[in-house]
């Protein structure tokens, strides 16, 4: 278990003497280490998210059970996020003595609501109205941007940031909770995870009654299906040290369990497609309990090969650690841009209505393609962004110099 500071009992107030110099002012809070297998961690989290989005976009989505079986893996990919924000939040603020909520939150969530509605605003009047050739209809649709502000639909991935602003919400009372119940942890996530089965299996077996279908139908974005995920990162940003001792030489465990928990989410999809009458490209897939295993193993294994590679390569591997480093600190803004690339790279059509890159490249070489493509332009549209007057509410980060950064 990682050490817990110790605060120093309050001492009785002392009157300086007459001529004596002022007493110095308390020293601030010590910076805790760079932890950089998180920027690994951050970097493939997000590179794979972006993959799972472009491979449902350049495949048959919606009659492949090979790209639904293979997306279903990927989406685990939401779950390693909120694990990691847990995990970043709980070791910059568990034991730091001056934390306040009020604090916390002024200087957090900006950062996030910020963006959040500026690109709810762009993606809603790009793709939602000029799209479909309503851009004249702006003024009068301004009741339909709200509703998509409300759920995080404005565009299909930022609930990520609807989910994250409500951790940050939460993320005081969490702190609490990990702090009190230290001894008790096992017990702790015992609870998360017995709520956590519980809430998927009510996902994916109960009809909610008719007051509550909305709230249901968008229960994704919010913060109750992934608490079991944020609580475990928060745990594990507690006992990092253990846990980092722990994973030592058991990468071929995490590989066969893996493969393991794997096979058995792909497998029941399968089953409840072939067998129960479920729609190939199921909404609730990425809920349901046979998946869970995975995502926990998931989110275990990117962690640990995050940890092993900071721990015995990184010294080793100056330039990928240039590269993981400025990948992780652009992967937020590329996360904010990437969909809107991929709208434009797959907006090209065939006179047939197929999308013209697909169509003209064979797959899974056009898939690739369109991966590489979408990442090496939102980097682009990044690096103009970043140093725009405005960078901190278009990216969620600080504005650079006109000069180049790698």
């Amino acid at each position: 278990m990682s050490s817990t500071a110790v605060l120093p009992e309050a001492a009785t107030p002392t009157v300086p003497a007459v001529g004596s110099a002022p007493p110095a002012p308390a020293p601030a809070p010590a910076k805790r280490p760079y932890l950089h297998h998180v920027d690994l961690v951050r970097t493939m989290t997000f590179a794979l998210v972006i993959f799972v989005h472009t491979l449902t976009s350049t495949t048959a989505e919606f009659t492949s059970m090979g790209t639904n079986g293979t997306a279903l893996l990927f989406h685990s990919t939401r779950n390693i996020f909120f694990a990691l924000t847990g995990f970043v939040l709980m070791y910059q603020y568990l034991d730091r003595p001056d934390f306040r909520a009020t604090s916390f939150w002024r200087r957090r969530i900006k950062l996030v609501i910020v963006p959040y509605l500026v690109w709810s605003v762009l993606y809603w009047t790009i793709e939602g109205m000029w799209a479909s050739g309503r851009l004249g209809d702006v003024p009068g649709s301004l009741d339909e941007l709200f509703d998509r502000i409300k759920w995080g639909t404005a565009a299909y991935h930022l609930y990520f940031l609807f989910v994250m602003l409500q951790v940050y919400l939460l993320f005081p009372l969490i702190r609490r909770l990990v702090a009190r119940t230290r001894g008790r942890h096992w017990w702790l996530l015992g609870a998360s995870a017995a709520l956590q089965i519980t809430v998927f299996s009510l996902i994916c077996y109960w009809t909610p009654p008719t007051g509550m279908a909305e709230l249901w139908s968008h229960l994704y974005a919010t913060v109750v299906p992934y608490q079991l995920l944020i609580i475990l990162g928060a745990l594990a940003a507690d006992h990092r040290e253990r846990i980092g001792q722990w994973l030592r030489g058991r990468g071929e465990l995490l590989g066969w369990l893996l493969l393991g928990t794997g096979l058995l989410a792909v497998g029941a999809y399968v089953h409840r497609v072939l067998f129960s009458g479920a729609p190939i490209n199921d909404p609730g897939s990425p809920f349901e309990l046979t998946l869970l295993p995975f995502i926990v193993v998931a989110a275990i294994s990117v962690y640990a090969t995050g940890l092993h590679w900071a721990t015995f390569h990184r010294e080793r591997t100056p330039i990928m650690a240039k590269v993981v480093a400025y990948a992780s600190n652009r992967s937020f803004p590329v996360f904010l841009v990437h969909v809107m690339v991929l709208f434009f790279l797959l907006r090209p059509v065939t006179d047939d209505g197929q999308k013209w890159l697909v169509a003209h490249i064979p797959q899974p070489l056009a898939t690739l393609t369109v991966y590489v493509s979408t990442l090496a332009i939102s980097l682009a549209v990044v690096e103009v962004l970043r140093r725009l007057p405005g960078s901190l509410y278009l990216t969620g980060r600080p504005r650079l110099p006109f000069r180049p950064t790698i």
